[in-house]
């Protein structure tokens, strides 16, 4: 990064760029006097007239003209859109740079950190490949330009710095989760889960703490064992403790996350239709490890716990079976009547510990936990059910400043009554109704008294098919860790 007069630059990617557009971002209703002249035939066409979306390129000039349109209407969230594919761009031109270039107004009208945070977040995300294991991936990642911003308002540019560094950051991270969602069971293994983690550990200055089998059945956390039962990949536990050195709360925050790195459904098999998309049942667990990692590398002045649970359900002669009961770390016992609702066995055993062992003042989950979510609530927001209206008012305040949404959903003890077992305490499913409510209901039983705590369902919100309306294109998203990194802000802020 470097600074210069009115300009600070950062490097996506891996040579200086020699080509260079310039993009510039108009606002409808300060549209620059000059350029009213220039585009005269094209405003009295309606072609360009600085409406949202709206883009105009000279090819001569190398310029292009984004519309943002009117001031009071400028939402950050439509900002990111446009960046992501500029994002996408960068991997098209082959070295080109972007120089963008910001009016004053909308670094009037929003806050100049934001806004700049949330363009390289975006940018970042649209230039990242996913084909990580294709032949071309290395050739074009080197390919890619840099970016420089200009911003009008030179009042403005340290706290456009500022906001530039904790981007950098939290993309880099956010695309640590895409990279490691993105590969495939074969590639990303329990054991990779452990090599990831100490990798995020060893630079950031964490704990690591990592639980094989025999300190999994020493601890008699039967969740997490009985799903590993019918995979050779053995399941484990992974703790990661951020202390910050200059603590602004005593208040500390446990993150866990559902780690299946793949999911067939064990003998309740999943339909062989998308079933390969069931890599993508660890992205809890990935947010989790991720999410600490920028936490720590931004110096945020909150204690961060970060706990996975991980581990393979597959179908095996050993492996369990409907109607099996196990008994949970907490000494619940579980009927098991499906082994494809296992995501929630892992994570009783791992809020369950945490619970004990930490005494986290905030604990939450995240998980690709329910299919009857993304029924709920598409792919447009995370389902979030709570014990605690603070945590969930301090979610609501992460989930605007990091344009990550959430919904609040009912926890009700109605959705209890269908997790009755004739012979255990509890059964892990109940009807087809309220699916998501009653998954969390069953996650509740494993929260120790006295901790707020929230479920976060992303099973539609962390990966995706298509493009659908947000800045994430196809392939997981790395959804969570904006949101987190935010409610640790929050957090600290509290009084």
């Amino acid at each position: 990064m470097k600074l210069d007069k009115n300009k600070i630059q950062i490097s996506i990617g891996k040579n200086p760029s020699k080509t260079f557009y310039k993009l510039q971002l108009l606002l409808k209703d300060h549209f620059p006097e000059n350029l009213k002249t220039k585009f005269s035939l094209q405003i009295a066409s309606g072609i360009f007239t600085g409406e949202n979306g709206q883009v105009f390129t000279d090819e001569v000039e190398k310029i292009i003209y984004l519309g943002l349109g009117e001031t009071s209407k400028v939402k950050i969230r439509g900002v990111a859109q446009h960046f992501f594919q500029f994002g996408e761009k960068l991997k098209k031109w082959e070295g080109v740079g972007l120089e963008i270039h910001i009016p004053k107004n909308l670094t009037t009208a929003l806050p100049a950190d934001l806004v700049v945070y949330q363009i390289v977040n975006s940018l970042e995300q649209g230039a990242y490949a996913i084909n990580v294991l294709a032949k071309e991936y290395k050739e074009n990642s080197k390919k890619i330009g840099n970016v420089s911003f200009i911003l009008q308002d030179a009042a403005k540019l340290k706290e456009a710095e500022k906001g530039l560094k904790r981007g950098k950051i939290v993309s880099r991270y956010i695309n640590g989760v895409r990279h490691i969602a993105h590969l495939p069971a074969n590639h990303f293994t329990p054991e990779e889960f452990v090599s990831r983690s100490k990798e995020i550990a060893k630079d950031n200055g964490l704990k690591i703490t990592v639980f094989d089998e025999p300190q999994l059945k020493k601890e008699k956390m039967g969740g997490i064992l009985s799903v590993c039962e019918g995979s050779d990949k053995k399941a484990k536990m992974i703790l990661l403790e951020y202390t910050p050195i200059k603590p602004i709360t005593k208040k500390k925050l446990a993150i866990i996350g559902k780690g299946l790195t793949f999911d067939s459904g064990g003998i309740s098999i999943k339909p062989a239709q998308d079933m390969h998309e069931m890599k993508y049942d660890m992205c809890g667990a990935a947010t989790a490890i991720h999410a600490i990692g920028a936490i720590a590398e931004l110096g945020l002045g909150v204690p961060v716990i970060a706990a996975i649970g991980v581990a393979e359900n597959m179908p095996d002669a050993g492996a369990i079976k409907p109607g099996d009961v196990y008994t949970a770390y907490n000494g619940i016992t579980v009927e098991v009547q499906n082994t494809d609702a296992e995501g929630r066995l892992v994570l009783g055993d791992v809020l369950s510990y945490v619970g004990k062992k930490f005494k986290p003042d905030y604990m939450l989950d995240l998980a690709t936990l329910t299919g009857a979510i993304i029924i709920s609530l598409g792919h447009e927001a995370a389902g979030v059910m709570s014990n605690s209206e603070v945590l969930t008012n301090l979610l609501k305040e992460a989930s605007v400043s990091s344009d990550e949404r959430i919904w609040e959903m009912p926890l009700w003890d109605e959705y209890s009554e269908d997790l009755k077992s004739d012979i255990a305490d509890i059964r892990n499913v109940a009807g087809r109704a309220g699916g998501s409510l009653s998954a969390a209901k069953f996650l509740e039983r494993f929260v120790e008294p006295g901790i707020a705590w929230a479920h976060i369902d992303i099973a539609g919100t962390a990966w995706r098919k298509k493009t659908s309306g947000t800045q994430i294109g196809n392939g997981p998203t790395g959804y969570g860790v904006r949101l987190l990194v935010d409610l640790v802000d929050k957090i600290g802020k509290k009084k």
